[in-house]
């Protein structure tokens, strides 16, 4: 059976030709590329099918940076990973992406989006999309609707959504049948084993709850376990190189970024047909099955020339009236709901929930408002078009993953990570909300009604982390800039490569998902060249 639990299996070493450590997008999408090759794969999984609390609370860590971020609750430690609870929205980053541009420090990838676009076009069948296809013309035309939004400033943008968004159900089939490749599951790497030199991998080491010690050694070694793992085993492999695996340069965990996303008010349409328009997300539940795609706002390229701005977008996304609320997104109202959540086993308890008790019991009033309007959407439904946005943070070295004293069930030091995003920032979404505030009556699509409630830091109450973890092992020509190659190899080891949005140079402002797999099939086909 090429699904192996290794709780089953002696203490041993296990050899393949390549090995890829987490069976998330990054990791199956380059299992099931190699899947018929001469290859030998072994795809190792810390969780098991389905998720367990055991191998997620492996993620607990300190979070010292930015509010609303949760290391435990951002991942997922189980096969299919987070893709097991995506939401599936999918879109190609804008050409202006991987430029290395002059108001932004830091930016630039190694090649632009041409290079990356037949890998984009492969990724989209991966993906479950309809069609490789991002025209705004031919999605309008399609559709009932309102015709998109145009001018010289503001543009309308296309998002499409997977058909078929948990990998872990749409590719079990394929890869249980897969004669060259083994999927070990409940196997937890620990350590990233290095020749004396700290040049050569020799082999990765893993650990189960039951005690079982295993070794797999193979040509080629791929870390595909999101960007806080990736760069937490790089960390905590300090044996042979005291400051880690790969970062001879004090880069590893560097330049971590996630997509704060803000629910800034809402959309009073000007006319009916407009609220149900290809702009306005119905249910994330149902998209993919009952909407394709759906229509975004930003600003044009050459917009953000001009004022050297950096990436942002504003979608629509039907909820209830009182979730698009100041009161809902207080300080009170936020940990109101993060303790309901917790009590119908919704979500994880984190290390604040004393603090969550105590702002509930100090905003009596906002929680009140809340219940009360929540009671009459009950009664008398009234949904809005919310608006949903994020933005393309710039690089920043000072924000960063790094490794604290607690240690978990297996020794591993648990990390501690410090989310910052550079104030500069906030023109990008500022100027893109100015320009909605005035082309959207002009054009007489409805006004925005905004919630310009701030925290200490100047920053919406409504911020959220987006959970996508880029950048701490980003990729560069240069190994004094950068951890990995252009090849995602790291720099100065022979046989270890990186997948997943940590190789990421810059953010952008899109979901980085089709991104993730377009860049392991790339790396997949290196591989099978090799």
């Amino acid at each position: 059976m090429p699904f192996i639990d290794a709780r089953r299996l002696d203490d041993g070493l296990i050899e393949a030709d390549v090995c890829i450590v987490g069976a998330g997008a990054a990791g199956i999408a380059i299992a099931r590329e190699l899947e018929g090759s001469r290859l030998k794969v072994a795809l190792v999984e810390s969780g098991g099918i389905g998720f367990r609390h055991r191998p997620q609370f492996l993620y607990r860590g300190d979070n010292v940076g930015l509010p609303n971020f949760a290391t435990a609750k951002s991942r997922l430690r189980t096969f299919g990973g987070s893709t097991t609870r995506w939401g599936g929205q999918c879109r190609p980053f804008d050409p202006i992406d991987f430029e290395a541009r002059p108001w932004m420090r830091h930016s630039g990838w190694p090649f632009g989006r041409e290079h990356l676009g037949p890998y984009y076009a492969r990724a989209s069948t991966v993906c479950h999309l309809e069609r490789y296809d991002y025209e705004t013309a031919r999605w309008f035309a399609e559709t009932n609707g309102p015709m998109p939004v145009s001018g010289d400033a503001l543009e309308t943008r296309i998002y499409q959504f997977s058909q078929s968004r948990d990998f872990g159900i749409a590719y079990r089939e394929q890869l249980t049948r897969a004669a060259n490749v083994n999927v070990y599951l409940n196997a937890n790497i620990v350590e990233i084993e290095t020749d004396t030199s700290g040049n050569n991998v020799t082999a990765l080491r893993a650990q189960t709850f039951n005690g079982k010690e295993l070794r797999f050694a193979a040509r080629a070694h791929v870390l595909a376990c999101g960007g806080i793992e990736n760069a937490r085993l790089l960390l905590a492999s300090n044996r042979v190189e005291a400051s880690g695996v790969g970062n001879r340069h004090d880069l590893v965990g560097r330049f971590f970024a996630d997509h704060p996303y803000f629910l800034p008010g809402y959309l009073e349409p000007a006319e009916p047909r407009f609220a149900s328009s290809l702009y306005v997300i119905e249910d994330y539940e149902r998209a993919g099955r009952e909407q394709r795609a759906h229509a975004a706002f930003g600003l044009s390229e050459r917009q953000q020339r001009e004022e050297q701005l950096n990436g942002a977008s504003v979608y629509l996304v039907r909820r209830a009236d009182y979730k698009v609320r100041a009161e809902y997104f207080s300080t009170g109202g936020r940990s109101f709901n993060m303790l309901v959540d917790v009590l119908r086993h919704r979500d994880l308890p984190d290390g604040r929930m004393s603090m969550h008790l105590r702002n509930t019991l100090g905003a009596a009033g906002d929680i009140a408002t809340t219940i009360g309007r929540q009671i009459t959407q009950q009664v008398r439904p009234q949904p809005r078009p919310g608006l949903r946005a994020t933005i393309e943070t710039s690089p920043n070295p000072d924000s960063r993953v790094t490794l604290g004293h607690a240690k978990d069930r297996f020794g591993l030091p648990r990390v501690r990570v410090d989310w910052r995003i550079n104030r500069d920032d906030q023109r990008g979404l500022e100027r893109l909300l100015a320009t909605m505030r005035a082309e959207l009556p002009r054009q007489g699509i409805g006004r925005l009604v905004e919630d310009f409630t701030r925290d200490a830091g100047g920053w919406p109450m409504s911020m959220v982390g987006g959970k996508h973890h880029i950048g701490t092992t980003r990729m560069h020509v240069d190994p004094k800039q950068g951890v990995v190659d252009p090849d995602c190899r790291v720099h100065g080891l022979a046989n270890l490569f990186v997948a997943g949005s940590s190789v990421f140079p810059t953010a952008g402002y899109a979901n980085p998902t089709l991104t993730i797999v377009a860049l392991a099939l790339r790396l997949a086909d290196r591989l099978k060249a090799a």
